[in-house]
């Protein structure tokens, strides 16, 4: 029978998970997932996810979001195996967090805390990996500030924050790994 952890910490994942599906769906996979005319027109029913995105652009000029398969050169095309890992693992787990820890509100159990640690661990590695390819932007084209500022501001959190949540579930599956130890060296004992 599995038993579930529930914490505080449950309504923070949840929460997160909550911030990051309309950023998903919206944003980050917005003309990966949706035709064009479902976001470009003006009048469109995701034409304000589209100018969202747009103003974000303009402001930063930000290659990673602006990516797309017609326009990946040599360097950036580990972008497009980003996007598949984002439609294919993240998603769903995101979904099926807010599913988990908002609809049945039965906490985690050991198998969701596996999930919920790879989960951190794509979403902080691949984090990673864009603030560290920020560093080889053209300084003519981005200036130092605005490269501190999009790995810090911007990107940081997305790295820092899933390293967290995998922090905390490698520490509850150790718990449990420890627990289920102590049962079996007592089971042994009899």
């Amino acid at each position: 029978m599995a038993t579930y952890t529930n914490s505080w910490k449950n309504k923070a994942l949840l929460g997160w998970f909550m911030l990051q599906l309309p950023i998903i769906l919206f944003m980050d996979l917005l003309d990966y997932i949706w035709p064009a005319w479902v976001y470009q027109p003006e009048g469109a029913p995701l034409h304000a996810a589209y100018k969202v995105k747009e103003w974000y652009i303009g402001k930063y000029n930000d290659p990673i979001v602006q990516w797309t398969a017609e326009t990946a050169s040599g360097h950036d095309s580990w972008m497009g195996l980003f996007m598949h890992l984002e439609f294919l693992f993240l998603l769903p787990t995101v979904a099926y967090g807010i599913y988990r820890l908002g609809v049945q509100r039965r906490g985690t159990s050991g198998a969701d805390e596996l999930l919920f640690l790879l989960y951190a661990l794509e979403m902080a590695l691949t984090t990673l990996i864009c603030i560290y390819d920020v560093s080889y932007w053209d300084a003519a084209a981005y200036s130092t500030a605005l490269k501190r500022e999009l790995q810090v501001q911007l990107y940081g959190p997305w790295c820092v924050i899933p390293a967290l949540i995998g922090l905390d579930m490698a520490t509850r599956i150790l718990r449990r790994i420890k627990a289920a130890d102590a049962v079996g060296a007592v089971r042994k004992s009899l």
